[in-house]
């Protein structure tokens, strides 16, 4: 354990292949392979135009994964400094089950709802997540009005 939390070795080789995978997705602007300052997640970021630019700054989804098949995907909109985001994870945990879903808009503990996930990541990522993010792309859109 480090600082009360279990140490998790990251599954480079996995996310390095997601990220590969979504290299040429349209709605993707970018895609960070573990920058400096997140050295275990891939970052990608969204692109503007599915978001009103005078709403929200910027849009990302980061993902982090772990060889024990752990992980998190965290959906982040900045709202010009206010954070709107939400998580899915797999992890062990004392008040949820291993697959849960902490929703918007602040993803706390408290806003945890147990999930039943798809076994593999990339299938977490395709059938879950982005499905989401493409109802997200249209639904801010009708808030932002």
């Amino acid at each position: 354990m480090v600082d009360g939390k279990r140490k998790r070795t990251p599954n480079r080789a996995l996310l390095r292949e997601i990220a590969s995978i979504l290299g040429f997705e349209e709605w993707i602007e970018t895609i960070s392979v573990f920058p400096s300052n997140r050295p275990d997640s891939i970052v990608i970021s969204l692109r503007d135009e599915h978001y009103p630019e005078e709403y929200v700054r910027d849009a990302y989804i980061e993902i982090q994964s772990y060889v024990n098949g752990d992980f998190h995907i965290t959906y982040l909109e900045d709202h010009f400094g206010d954070d709107w985001m939400c998580r899915w994870d797999r992890h062990e945990s004392e008040d949820y089950s291993r697959d849960h879903f902490h929703s918007p808009p602040n993803a706390t503990h408290d806003d945890g709802m147990n999930r039943d996930y798809p076994l593999e990541l990339p299938s977490v990522f395709s059938r879950v997540v982005v499905p989401w993010v493409y109802d997200r792309m249209g639904d801010i859109w009708t808030e932002y009005e």
